[in-house]
């Protein structure tokens, strides 16, 4: 795009006409803009685009995660033919690919690679080999109860320190178990089910009793959890104590003997969930050793199922895919496996990746229209009446201070000690995989943080900030068509990639990253003032979007979504400041629509999606994401461009009275 290149419009870009597959061909025009400005947008794309059997959504997302894939199985399948010497990333890559594909080899050997950590379960005779167990489970990939990690220290971002996190359950959120209804007892009663052929078919005896055990103890665990909500309180989050301080914290749970089995004491522990934890001891102590048992080998299955043989995998999917998700038909076996490869080897494959598929130009283009917005941003900033002078100088501080990464990592990740054993079976790969990748966080502890370190694999349709590295990321999966177009239409580029760097900017500044200084610290750096302006505007945007419908009667939990929302609000007001700041007062017309008419299309296209009802009801409940639908109409509801384009008249669905449009950023 010539915008990327120099901060003015080139009359060559004009012609671009096809920056985004021609609007028209998206939009149905037979819906009144007004009434439903998403379905308006996104009709068209949406009638010839339905979900596939082995999906339970399509959109742009999806689209390119599917060209990504079909890029990485060419990369993947010549490795599989053509491997290396033991130990290259060719042999690796090819071996465990190879292993996964082969079906008859692993219905031949079943669920004999997991009855080591079964047999571990059933060894359990007190409470110090239950701890002893719950470790081993934990280098294993295995997280029932809790989860102990390394992470960098949110009050001194600069470290790695040790977390304790609540987990253990089978059902995607505790609401499932907590708040009844026809459909959530509908879903308990397959879980049930799928628990109890679980158990039948590694042959234990008393099945349906073991699964309603399971359910018991999960129920226990729901009901003494954080919500989704509660967690994210960054603050709330941050309890650092030392070893000392972790056993008056929870006194009832044979820490000792767990961490002698970990092999690592910390003497510094973020623990996330204080009433949880405090409780966890007695939680495990209220269910005899044999309802434990029961539990912990559903969470072994859980963990592993998707690897065994045919029955198991086919047992879960039944539940997860079609009853949760919906999703009628599971993913073709070549798909999964090359998502198995990159979950083990996920930077390996995307060195391989961006070699084939991401020209460096690519990333010196993208990396200049992130400092326009950059700049944008701090235009923004400068402009709010609700903050002070004092405020808006650390804002920009912290802004000023962001690292950006762009494409892929400087430095790719070390895989040289992971081993890929073709004489040991699919599921002994996949455990050896999960000890590795333990013992390589493990090693970090103490440690300062590296950051260079990428938590997304260049291949990966998406992007991140990182609150405690103060970081912004963008994979090179997400940069290109629909998102970008190198040379696109200014306009569609800054409402795709442009709202998406502008989203994750904002984040630095949501509800929850606005509590992280500019070098990643916990560190209140708002005046008093200020603070109660922002958290008085994030309650409103967090009541506009809960008056909006997910799916049927289900409303969008404002709370949980907050900080998504006010990224998207924020990404969308710097974009288009950005794109202003790069065209001036030009207006060429393209596909007779002006450059703010496809601003607006631009983004509202890039969310395109289609959703089968189960995944909308499950994404209610967990995602921190709104809908698309309500990314694009919640928002531009509150969006003045909007209006002023499209002359949305007082008294539509879309329309808001001006003193109740919010804007944060």
């Amino acid at each position: 795009m010539c915008a990327l290149a120099t901060a003015t419009l080139v009359a060559g870009c004009a012609k671009q006409q096809d920056g985004y597959a021609h609007f028209a061909e998206n939009m149905d025009t037979s819906v009144a803009m007004s009434d439903n400005f998403y379905q308006y947008a996104n009709g068209g794309w949406m009638n010839n685009n339905p979900i596939p059997e082995d999906k339970s959504r399509l959109g742009s997302f999806d689209i390119l995660h599917e060209n990504s894939r079909n890029q990485i199985r060419e990369i993947v399948e010549e490795a599989a033919k053509n491997k290396g010497a033991m130990g290259t990333p060719s042999q690796k890559i090819g071996d465990l690919y190879a292993l996964g594909m082969d079906t008859v080899a692993r219905d031949e050997v079943g669920m004999k690679p997991i009855l080591p950590l079964l047999q571990m379960v059933d060894e359990i005779s007190d409470d110090a080999s239950l701890a002893k167990t719950l470790a081993k489970l934990n280098i294993n990939g295995v997280y029932p109860f809790f989860a102990f990690y390394i992470s960098a220290d949110p009050g001194n971002s600069t470290m790695n320190i040790s977390g304790l996190s609540q987990t253990g359950l089978g059902l995607p959120d505790r609401d499932y178990y907590l708040l009844k209804s026809e459909r959530n007892n509908k879903l308990m009663e397959g879980y049930i089910q799928m628990l109890t052929k679980t158990f039948e078919l590694a042959e234990l005896d008393n099945a349906e009793a073991r699964a309603n055990n399971v359910v018991t103890v999960e129920t226990t665990i729901a009901e003494k959890m954080n919500s989704r909500v509660e967690n994210r309180d960054a603050v709330a989050r941050y309890n650092k104590t030392d070893y000392k301080g972790l056993l008056a914290m929870a006194p009832d749970f044979d820490w000792d003997s767990f961490f002698a089995e970990v092999g690592l004491q910390p003497d510094e522990i973020n623990v996330n969930q204080v009433k949880y934890f405090a409780s966890i001891g007695n939680i495990i102590k209220s269910f005899d050793k044999a309802v434990v048992k029961d539990y912990l080998k559903a969470c072994i299955f859980d963990s592993y199922d998707s690897y065994l043989s045919s029955d198991f995998v086919n047992n879960s999917f039944d539940f997860f895919g079609k009853q949760l998700s919906g999703t009628p038909t599971i993913t073709p076996l070549w798909k999964r496996m090359v998502g198995t490869v990159e979950g083990v080897m996920g930077e390996q494959l995307g060195q391989l990746y961006v070699e084939k598929y991401f020209p460096a130009s690519a990333k010196e283009r993208i990396s200049k229209l992130i400092e326009q917005l950059r700049i944008a941003f701090a235009q923004r900033i400068d402009s709010l009446s609700w903050m002070g002078d004092d405020t808006k100088a650390r804002a920009k501080e912290k802004l000023s201070a962001f690292t950006v990464k762009v494409g892929y990592p400087d430095k790719w990740k070390d895989y040289s000690e992971l081993i890929i054993d073709p004489k040991k079976s699919f599921v002994e790969n996949i455990i050896e995989a999960n000890k590795w990748e333990y013992k390589k966080e493990l090693a970090k502890y103490g440690k300062e943080v590296d950051r260079t370190e990428w938590h997304m694999t260049p291949q990966t349709v998406n992007a991140y900030y990182s609150p405690l590295s103060n970081e912004i990321v963008f994979p090179a999966g997400i940069l290109q068509p629909p998102f970008f177009y190198a040379e696109g239409d200014d306009a569609v580029n800054y409402g795709g990639i442009g709202v998406v760097i502008g989203h994750e900017m904002t984040h630095g500044f949501d509800d929850q990253g606005c509590q992280y200084d500019k070098d990643g610290n916990l560190n209140n750096w708002w005046t008093e003032d200020d603070a109660k302006a922002f958290a008085a505007l994030t309650t409103s945007l967090a009541d506009h979007f809960e008056t909006l419908t997910v799916v049927d009667t289900v409303k969008c939990n404002g709370r949980l979504t907050l900080g998504e929302n006010i990224a998207d609000n924020g990404g969308l007001n710097i974009a288009y400041q950005a794109l202003r700041n790069a065209v001036g007062n030009n207006d060429p017309m393209v596909d007779g629509l002006t450059i703010d008419e496809r601003f607006i299309l631009g983004y509202a296209q890039i969310w395109a999606c289609n959703c089968r009802n189960e995944y909308l009801y499950n994404q209610a409940t967990t995602d921190p994401h709104s809908p698309t639908h309500l990314r694009v109409n919640g928002q531009m509801m509150l969006f003045d461009l909007f209006y002023k384009t499209f002359n949305i008249p007082e008294g539509s669905p879309m329309y808001k009275a001006p003193e109740e449009r919010i804007v944060v950023w």
